[in-house]
């Protein structure tokens, strides 16, 4: 099983955060695109630029990005270098996943409680066109590693749980069932 079907078979809240998270990037995408579109538009064909347009895709690009950095931290696909988990058995694998991803959880709360008090402090101030409170701009990040730390601490629990890493687990077929592995 990969990390993403783990979560749907728990068929509990970890599925639901994930498919959330998913339907909320895909959303700043999309209002990415429209925003922008609608600017192209109006500045070039009806010589009537929109002022607030690229403030607002600035805005959703920033939400995107910590967005989509956190259900790709549950899918178990951000950039790993497998050097040295490629030379141990089985449990040294679960403790190498469990220990990077201590230091993974570690760095996201401390960027995270680092991050609050000037969140906190920016909401007094306003963006210029939109006027929308900055703490809703830098809040984006604290959102972002606040649910990466939980994807990373639900993945240590559920390897525990196996007693093997979650990212070294048979993929699972469409019909559920689980495949015999790499064939390299």
């Amino acid at each position: 099983m990969n990390r993403d079907s783990d979560r749907k078979a728990s068929g509990g809240w970890m599925g639901w955060l994930l498919t959330l998270e998913r339907l909320a990037a895909a959303g700043m995408l999309v209002t990415i695109l429209g925003t922008m579109g609608a600017q192209v538009i109006a500045r070039y064909v009806l010589h009537q630029p929109i002022s607030w347009s690229e403030e607002w895709a600035r805005f959703a690009l920033i939400w995107l990005a910590f967005l989509a950095a956190a259900f790709v931290m549950a899918e178990g696909r951000h950039i790993a270098v497998d050097v040295i988990s490629s030379r141990f058995g089985m449990r040294g694998k679960l403790w190498l996943e469990c220990i990077s991803s201590g230091f993974v959880v570690s760095a996201c709360l401390l960027l995270l409680a680092g991050g609050f008090r000037f969140v906190w402090h920016v909401g007094l101030v306003a963006s210029p066109a939109l006027e929308i409170p900055m703490s809703w701009w830098y809040g984006a990040a604290s959102v972002g590693l606040g649910l990466m730390a939980l994807h990373s601490t639900y993945s240590t629990v559920a390897a525990f749980r196996r007693g093997r890493p979650v990212w070294d687990m048979p993929a699972e077929n469409e019909d559920g069932r689980v495949d015999g592995g790499d064939v390299s």
